[in-house]
């Protein structure tokens, strides 16, 4: 599971831009894991609780982090990989935010996967028989072999 999570100021996206964002985004994921891994927050914070450089935002800035769980970059072999999603990532956001004027500013984290659960269920591996299984039921499942996760 991704857990991506934007902080904009009220109404700085709109509900059209906010679908069209996380379309984007679950497309992406969905091509190694099952859509219902990618959790999508927009955290609305007030004018006068959003500063950069302690100057307010404005409307005019989007931070985001992506917390990865699901899936880890081995961190000797996949820093193509990584820089290839941060390109990506950094893509999408300049084709959309820099035609309006704005700034942003992303980071990824690694979440240790022996830590995450889904309906109290261990997940199986990406690219699994078992997540074969969750992929068609669309949710979390009961598998054999969970409890040795």
């Amino acid at each position: 599971m991704p857990l991506l999570q934007f902080y904009i100021n009220p109404s700085q996206l709109s509900l059209a831009e906010k679908e069209e964002l996380s379309k984007t985004l679950t497309d992406f994921y969905a091509q190694l894991m099952p859509e219902f891994f990618v959790d999508i927050i927009f955290n609305e914070l007030p004018y006068d609780s959003f500063f950069i450089g302690g100057k307010p935002t404005n409307g005019k800035f989007v931070r985001f982090t992506a917390d990865h769980i699901a899936v880890n970059w081995d961190k000797e072999k996949d820093t193509e990989r990584a820089k290839m999603y941060l390109n990506w990532l950094g893509g999408v956001f300049k084709e959309r935010f820099e035609p309006k004027g704005w700034t942003w500013e992303f980071h990824v984290t690694e979440s240790d996967r022996n830590l995450w659960r889904i309906q109290s269920l261990v997940p199986p591996l990406v690219g699994s028989e078992e997540m074969k299984i969750w992929v068609e039921a669309g949710k979390g499942v009961p598998w054999e072999g969970m409890e040795k996760l």
